[in-house]
């Protein structure tokens, strides 16, 4: 048998032991595999940003953090999978604080009606002068907050006439979701509400269960629900925000360098979606207005003056104290 000389040897040698303590020194790290859901649907700019993100925290941290992601409810309601992130059964979701309403009544502020001027004072809200307030309402409730996204303003759509003034809302019957803040909204404007399931929407509109209904131009677009409507007015009532969050337990079993990955690109994830909503709001209404849809631009003004009724209702329902601190947080928006 050839002998290796005893300086090959030792060298072979040298490199085996050189190998097995790298193999000790630097163990390869098992992904850790997190569920995300969303009500978006696939074409909604939520989503699309979405999956951008997952892609950009899975290649930052090698493939050490690693989300599937689960849009258009495709693990329960909104209220059912923020209920499951609190508990743990999910790990993050993109959610509407009105969703958790039954966990945090304070966070119904965000949904107050007409009380954002425009696109640039909600933004300086929930990310400025509301920030903190916000996350803490959210760490009582029992959820991580991380970003902000956007669902955008919500407008009104009906099957029966065009919307110029609130006058030509009394008497619509229409659809509302589980949320007092835009219940609360109709009603003062003299529409009466029924409140229906998202999914089961478009057959109460197709069979004029309902009139209309009223959500963010983009998810009118992706729901198609235009196809059962012929007008639609930005009555901009409502902003409407969505949350990046996480079951507390989830964002523990990161390190802080994953999730300082995570929080930047939410947060470049969140403002991306903000430009996607807001660019396309024009498309999606030219292209309802080819399918046969008449779009109003009502004046803002003469709505918001008849929230009086809805104002006294949200204020009994979120307590005095509540409602002032988060008001002066808006206030100091408007000039931050």
């Amino acid at each position: 048998m050839t002998r290796l000389p005893s300086t090959s040897r030792r060298t072979a040698l040298m490199a085996g032991l050189g190998a097995s303590f790298a193999i000790v020194a630097r163990p390869a790290r098992a992904a850790v595999q997190y569920r995300l859901t969303h009500p978006a649907d696939p074409s909604h700019p939520v989503h699309i940003e979405a999956e951008k993100m997952v892609a950009r925290i899975a290649e930052r941290t090698n493939g050490e953090v690693k989300f599937t992601i689960f849009p258009n409810n495709a693990l329960g309601s909104p209220v059912e999978t923020a209920q499951q992130t609190r508990l743990g059964a999910i790990d993050f979701i993109l959610l509407n604080p009105a969703n958790i309403e039954s966990m945090s009544r304070t966070i119904g502020v965000i949904n107050i009606p007409y009380q954002f001027d425009d696109y640039a004072h909600a933004h300086r809200t929930l990310d400025s002068t509301g920030r903190d307030w916000i996350a803490q309402q959210l760490r009582t409730a029992g959820f991580q907050w991380i970003a902000n996204f956007e669902w955008g303003f919500r407008a009104l759509s009906n099957s029966r006439r065009p919307v110029n003034t609130p006058a030509d809302v009394q008497g619509l019957k229409i659809r509302v979701p589980p949320e007092l803040a835009i219940k609360a909204a109709f009603e003062a404007l003299g529409a009466s509400t029924q409140t229906v399931a998202f999914q089961e929407v478009y057959l109460a509109l197709a069979n004029k269960t309902v009139d209309g209904q009223d959500n963010p131009v983009a998810t009118t677009f992706a729901a198609k629900f235009f196809e059962v409507q012929s007008h639609i007015a930005l009555t901009k009532h409502i902003y409407a925000s969505i949350m990046f969050a996480g079951n507390p337990r989830a964002w523990g079993r990161m390190n802080d360098a994953q999730r300082a990955i995570v929080t930047e690109e939410a947060n470049a994830a969140g403002a991306a979606a903000r430009k996607g909503v807001q660019e396309k709001e024009e498309f999606f209404l030219s292209e309802m207005q080819k399918a046969g849809v008449a779009v109003t631009r009502p004046e803002v003004a003469p709505f918001r003056d008849r929230m009086g009724p809805a104002y006294d209702q949200l204020k009994r329902a979120l307590g005095e104290e509540t409602w002032n601190t988060w008001a002066g947080l808006v206030r100091s928006a408007r000039t931050a």
